[in-house]
């Protein structure tokens, strides 16, 4: 049967299955007694765990230290999607009316790395495969973890990685320098795949603000930094060439027609920043420098916070904001990463922050 989101009358269930802590495959069975009015679930695309949740549980049938699997269904459709699938991090517990309350704090398989840390030394040599490295740091954790679509290379540098690390650290490392990005799937499994610029994916989704049968609440947010965008970017390299101290300085500025400019909004604020270092040191490449900082910094960033019913959609997709009145510069078809969900699970809607990829990548 084809799935029609926008079709309010679907009946959506969720399943809460309790999961071997060490191995994903094996099912304890369901847990009864979540109170859907205490439970959600978040990701964000640029925090390090990812995904992160709370649910409430009535009575004590929690397997204790089994990992938590949250499943949504919609019978009448024959569909099943695999939210995730959770370390339980704390459990806190309440007694009320002769019986138990738990709160437990769910975070996504990640945080096996995140306070794993290295207990001596790990030097990579130059020339080492990123890959290996990666396999190597993940699988010493014990965690699961998926590599066979990511990106390989040739480390080109020695890597010296400090006994006291966390290894979710040295793993965001070596993707850096392997430009791939790091996430986690439903079934809890850590996947490593090649990193993609926002604006270069294809949109899963669009959510029409005038459509009669949209999924969108009327709680439209919108927020700028025009107003506290540089509009002058500065360069200053210092040097000493035979005993004698030197100072090269270029800048650019925006046009009197950009939106942040003194013409317009009649104040200057000026990105400075001092070179240790250029090559050739000479005042044409200050201004190449001064010329692609202005151009990095004229980037509006541009976010969008609203409200829908459930869509499949995660941290890291990329969604289409139709937007039909209001202020002319920021009406038309939006392309958006989703920056950040929050999943009330009691009434499967969805908060979420949504970031124009016009705006640039963070991780770029």
């Amino acid at each position: 049967m084809a799935v029609d989101w926008k079709d309010q009358t679907r009946k959506d269930r969720l399943k809460f299955e309790m999961v071997s802590a060490t191995n994903l495959s094996h099912v304890y069975g369901e847990l009864d007694g979540v109170d859907l009015s205490g439970s959600t679930l978040d990701a964000a695309y640029y925090t390090d765990l990812r995904t992160s949740g709370r649910i409430a549980v009535r009575g004590d049938g929690w397997v204790r230290g089994s990992r938590i699997r949250i499943t949504h269904e919609v019978p009448d459709w024959n569909y099943s999607n695999v939210l995730g699938t959770y370390f339980v991090t704390a459990d806190p517990a309440s007694r009320h009316h002769g019986g138990w309350d738990y709160e437990l704090n769910l975070e996504s398989s990640l945080k096996g790395l995140s306070e794993d840390r290295l207990v001596r030394p790990w030097t990579i040599a130059k020339n080492a495969m990123a890959i290996t490295a990666i396999r190597k740091c993940i699988g010493d954790a014990r965690q699961p973890y998926d590599v066979s679509r990511a990106r390989n290379a040739k480390l080109k540098t020695p890597q010296v990685i400090d006994s006291g690390t966390e290894r979710i650290k040295a793993l965001y490392t070596l993707c850096k320098l392997s430009n791939n990005r790091v996430d986690v799937n439903g079934n809890g499994t850590i996947v490593v795949s090649p990193y993609v610029l926002p604006a270069s994916k294809t949109p899963k989704f669009r959510i029409d603000l005038d459509d009669g049968r949209g999924i969108a609440f009327d709680d439209l947010e919108r927020e700028s930094d025009w107003l506290s965008m540089p509009n002058v970017a500065a360069v200053s390299h210092k040097y000493s060439d035979r005993g004698k101290q030197h100072e090269i300085n270029a800048y650019a500025q925006v046009s009197n027609g950009a939106h942040q400019s003194r013409a317009i909004r009649g104040y200057t604020i000026t990105s400075f920043e001092s070179l240790s270092e250029m090559s050739p040191r000479t005042a044409a490449r200050a201004q190449q420098i001064a010329r692609q900082n202005l151009n990095k910094e004229a980037r509006e960033l541009v976010t969008w916070t609203l409200t829908t019913t459930y869509i499949p959609v995660w941290e890291g997709d990329v969604v289409e904001l139709a937007v039909h009145d209001g202020m002319s510069a920021y009406r038309g078809v939006r392309k958006c990463l989703v920056r950040n969900v929050s999943l009330d699970l009691q009434h499967m809607t969805m908060r979420l922050t949504l970031k124009e990829t016009a705006s640039g990548d963070e991780e770029d």
